[in-house]
């Protein structure tokens, strides 16, 4: 844990911690929906920070390991030692920037949000679903991705059976050939035993084996092994063992019978709500069976199955990797109408792209340090020439070991299938070996030394197109030619910040696009149509085509009050969210400080920039605030001359600090975006100089150029006062003014305001890239400042890795404690 520091920031008065009283949670009931999470309906969501539109304090924090969830992405960090060096805490203005303090991560385990006891918890009266419906707003039906179980069995008892498969080697096989080899048994067990009834047996892609109100004959506790040839790794048929023995006690179906008094906190049975865990996965795994042997992928209840027709759950992301799309489905229980609901719902997730190995390479060398060369002029360049990549393929080429080694880190452990043997067979990619024109071998049947060219070219009749390029080594020793294999569709967890951009862009769907995917997935006989699915109707199951719907309220817009008592309301709204404060005044305005400094980092010369800082003045006094002029201006044109650098600009800067430490905020006019280098450094450098280093803690405007010239779309000498105007609603709140408050109707602002207070938090960490060696993480965090709530406070700081993680992150916030 970190040590004490001083308290900071707004809001912030006592200097000593304090018991805090949890606030109760929201509770959220309707009569279909299931108020219990479970761990298959419930994850994740990320959320994103904006820096320049909330104004609060910051501090310091700590996180430590690398998360997955079955997103399809990784959160990752770079192994960074942590420095040894200690710091002191200041105090400071306002709370923003300080020292780059280093938490200690506490001792496993971690303590937890609140220290409260069970007692003191239980305090807290959390609210209860009322009598009746509220009457406030418009009265509308909202559809839910639920679909209601009709009818399920509710007696019968379910056998378990424990199903093993090893290879040759004894080892267990992957998960992605478990089915294929239950499916050979299944097929020889039913041949042995025809009077059973295979609809009624299950797997669960795992271990597990479930027969429905029939045990399996001759299948016991000691059931011997039987040999089942199947395909191992690389598609090849070897023999597999494979062993099927009964476990543990049957599982009684009639417990569903009592879901209700489970449900009910008063009922007197000894039963738990924990003991339909059970029963509730046997039915979900009978209802997936169907859509588990037709799906390509399986990721616990995630499915997904490449497009057949390229459209409409595939796209490009670039880098030889695909988005794909599938579907999550899951049985949950309620309290309501009805005991048993079926969530389905859309699924994204990034695989490799099936390609030809070459077009994967086209692909992957245009981000090469040679393709960077040729092709960062070009813009939405996709692939590479392919003559480009066999110059720069070419051991003779004087770039080749550099552009070698890129592409070895984009298909190291690849899955690829070769083209030229009689059967397909996968390999799997360790390195690259010679040309194909050098790289030899001792071929048994010529008992001779023979190259990969010349083999393929007896042994197939194939002569290569391309015999210049590197060959493949695969995991057996074996060498394959590039222009001979396939890439095998697998799930990928890395990406890249493009293709993480491209994915939320696609994965993103307007509710009645939404809507119709549930419905089509709901209707295909591959995936859920249970009207089909011989198992559903085996296990005496049915559910509903319709999804279940809740009633809803759209609640009134909100008053937005200005000064002067200046409101906007419903009938003020052009669109949704968007309307024009014609001649309001800030709610509270703020004062510009006695001194602060503009520096110009443009091409906007000073006299111009002076023109542009009267106008702004201008507005800001019809807006309430008082404006006085800069005491302090530096300029530093940015250029692409070697004479420019931003550590110049950095440390003329602070040259200006040190010469006037009374100096509290600055306003900076960023290069042209023309000059992208140039712009990014700049607001990335003096964000971190004035927020995060130590012994600042500056308040700070960054404006774009083009917004701090004159000229609108009417008028190329006309101020855009619109722009003018948003650039000072940032100004007045990072120097604590209110821009506006919400005014809402007395019965909403009495559920903000009822019993305990609410503060809605929200947090998000920000890992440097892996081996980015001695670059801390960046933590943000903003809790509401108000009921509503419409303010809110920030806290961005520095994290470093304590050495005792061995330069792992976790996604843990050692100080939030303090933070709050």
């Amino acid at each position: 844990m970190a040590s004490a520091q001083q308290p900071k920031g707004r809001g912030r008065g006592r200097g000593t911690a304090q018991t805090i009283i949890a606030p109760p949670g929201p509770a959220i009931a309707t009569d279909d929906l299931p108020n219990l999470p479970t761990a298959e309906n419930t994850a994740p969501s990320p959320s994103s920070l904006a820096d320049d539109t909330l104004s609060a304090p910051s501090q310091k924090s700590t996180t430590e390991t690398t998360t997955t969830t079955d997103t399809g992405f990784a959160s990752t960090s770079s192994n960074v030692n942590q420095p040894t060096t200690t710091s002191s805490t200041v105090p400071r203005g306002r709370g923003r920037g300080g020292d780059s303090k280093r938490n200690n991560p506490p001792p496993d385990p971690f303590w937890t949000v609140t220290d409260l006891t069970q007692q003191q918890f239980g305090t807290n009266d959390r609210p209860t679903k009322p009598d009746q419906l509220g009457t406030l707003g418009q009265q509308i039906d909202v559809a839910t991705n639920y679909f209601p179980v009709l009818h399920f069995p509710q007696n019968g008892l379910v056998y378990k059976y424990h199903i093993l498969i090893r290879n040759k080697k004894n080892l267990d096989i992957h998960r992605d050939r478990r089915r294929i080899f239950y499916h050979s048994w299944l097929l020889a067990f039913c041949r042995q035993h025809p009077q059973v009834n295979k609809n009624k047996i299950v797997f669960d892609n795992q271990s597990t084996i479930f027969s429905f109100d029939q045990p399996l004959p001759d299948i016991t506790e000691n059931t011997p092994a039987q040999i089942i040839d199947g395909p191992n790794r690389s598609n090849r048929q070897e023999p597999h063992k494979v062993i099927v023995q009964r476990v543990g006690a049957p599982v009684d179906l009639a417990l569903i019978r009592n879901l209700n008094e489970l449900f009910d906190p008063s009922s007197l049975t000894n039963e738990r709500i924990e003991d339909l865990q059970e029963v509730k996965q046997v039915l979900s795994v009978a209802l997936h069976e169907h859509c588990s042997s037709q799906a390509s992928f399986v990721f616990t209840r995630s499915f997904f199955t490449p497009s057949t027709d390229g459209y409409g759950c595939e796209w490009d992301l670039g880098l030889g990797k695909a988005a794909w799309r599938g579907f999550y489905s899951c049985l949950v229980f309620s309290k309501g109408k009805h005991q048993l609901l079926m969530n389905l719902d859309v699924k994204h997730s990034v695989f490799m792209k099936k390609q030809p190995f070459l077009d994967f390479v086209c692909e992957v060398m245009v981000q090469s340090p040679s393709g960077k060369a040729k092709y960062s002029r070009q813009r939405d360049v996709r692939m590479a020439d392919s003559r480009d990549v066999l110059q720069w393929l070419d051991v003779r080429n004087r770039s080749y070991r550099i552009d070698a080694e890129f592409l070895f880190k984009h298909c190291k452990h690849l899955r690829v299938r070769s083209q030229a043997a009689d059967k397909p067979i996968s390999y799997e990619i360790v390195k690259f070996g010679r040309p194909a024109s050098e790289e030899n071998f001792y071929w048994k049947q010529e008992k001779r030394d023979v190259t990969i060219e010349e083999y393929y070219n007896k042994q197939y009749n194939v002569e290569l197109q391309h015999p210049s390029l590197p060959t493949l080594e695969m995991r057996n020793r074996s060498f394959l030619p590039m222009e001979l294999v396939d890439v095998e569709p697998v799930r990928v967890k890395k990406v890249t910040d493009e293709q993480r951009a491209t994915m939320c862009r696609v994965s993103t769907m307007k509710p009645i696009e939404y809507e119709r995917t549930i419905k089509n997935i709901r209707a295909d006989p591959k995936k859920q149509c249970f009207e089909a699915d011989p198992f559903v109707a085996a296990w005496q199951m049915n559910l509903d085509v319709k999804m279940v719907t809740v009633p809803a309220r759209v609640l009134p817009m909100p008053e937005v009050v200005y000064g002067d008592h200046h409101r906007v309301t419903s009938r003020d709204v052009r669109d949704v969210g968007t309307w024009e404060p014609r001649g309001a005044r800030f709610h509270t305005p703020s004062a510009f400080p006695r001194v602060w400094a503009m520096i110009n980092l443009s091409r906007i010369r000073g006299d111009d920039c002076k023109q542009f800082y009267i106008q702004l003045s201008g507005v800001a006094r019809q807006q309430g605030m008082q404006c006085i002029g800069p005491e302090l201006y530096e300029e530093c044109v940015a250029t692409t001359d070697s004479s420019y650098s931003i550590e110049n600009v950095v440390y003329k800067i602070k040259e200006m600090m040190n010469k006037n430490p009374d100096c509290k905020f600055f306003m900076v006019i960023l290069p042209s975006k023309s000059l992208s280098k140039q712009n990014k450094e700049a607001y990335r450098d003096l964000k971190k100089l004035c927020e995060l280093d130590a012994g600042v803690g500056i308040v700070t405007q960054m404006i774009e150029e083009k917004n701090a010239r004159k000229g609108t779309k009417k008028s190329p000498d006309a101020w855009d006062l619109a722009k003018l105007s948003n650039i000072l609603l940032k100004i007045n709140t990072k120097l604590d003014g209110i821009n506006s408050i919400l005014q809402v109707p007395p019965v909403i602002e009495r559920f903000f305001t009822r019993g305990h207070r609410i503060m809605y938090v929200g947090a998000d960490l920000s890992h440097p890239a892996p081996g980015a060696t001695m670059q801390p993480s960046v933590v943000a965090v903003v809790a509401s400042a108000d009921d509503i709530p419409n303010r809110y406070f920030k806290e961005v700081y520095q994290q470093f890795r304590p050495p005792q993680t061995r330069g792992e992150s976790r996604e843990h916030i050692v100080s939030l404690k303090q933070i709050m």
